[in-house]
């Protein structure tokens, strides 16, 4: 499925695993907050993040969490936001939402009650995300390629952004190296397509 990579909303609601993959990157992380793009965090998202007991963590998922326990007691870029029990249920109950997991659910009400973006890497639950009345869903990938199309980023950034990724990501949770590269090649397409526009415009009123 191709994204746009010429828009990414000001504010999304973030599910566990978008968390870890935003944070699995310093370069990617910095030049998001740069561009002033929040991420809000449901009450249960952050129980499975921070609080839910974790067979045997590695090294990788603990310095994750604490990078993520960090930023929330800072406010850095992250913050937690109750979600009621009401809206939770009218997520949940919704025959199109399926087998999602709490944090999908979660970050999906979320979205749905204020108004703002879903992100997630989870293909159903993106898919999911019309069929609540969310806002737009978007996903690190998404947001890789946008930070590239706006010039927040270089061309020689997404090494750095892949390699910091595979570094801090297990491979048994899913690396997203070909879907960066995928949003990298989207990003070059749309900056080049912007470019002809650009300079046909110009063409036409000299």
């Amino acid at each position: 499925m191709r994204v746009d990579v010429r828009t990414f909303v000001q504010f999304n609601a973030i599910d566990t695993c978008a968390i870890w993959n935003v944070l699995s990157s310093a370069r990617l992380v910095s030049a998001a907050l740069a561009k002033q793009r929040w991420f809000v965090v449901a009450d249960y998202v952050r129980y499975e993040a921070l609080e839910r007991p974790r067979t045997n963590p590695e090294a990788s998922e603990l310095e994750l969490q604490a990078k993520f326990r960090d930023r929330l007691q800072r406010n850095q870029g992250f913050s937690s936001q109750s979600v009621s029990l009401a809206d939770l249920q009218a997520v949940a109950n919704m025959p199109a939402i399926g087998r999602l997991g709490g944090g999908e659910i979660a970050a999906l009400a979320l979205a749905r009650k204020m108004r703002i973006g879903f992100m997630t890497d989870d293909q159903k639950a993106r898919a999911k995300a019309p069929d609540v009345d969310a806002g737009p869903a978007h996903t690190t990938p998404h947001l890789l390629g946008w930070l590239i199309y706006d010039g927040a980023l270089g061309d020689s950034d997404v090494g750095t952004v892949v390699a910091e990724h595979e570094a801090s990501v297990p491979k048994k949770n899913g690396q997203l190296t070909k879907f960066f590269r995928a949003a990298y090649e989207e990003a070059c397409r749309c900056r080049l397509a912007r470019g002809r526009a650009t300079s046909a415009a110009g063409a036409a009123v000299r």
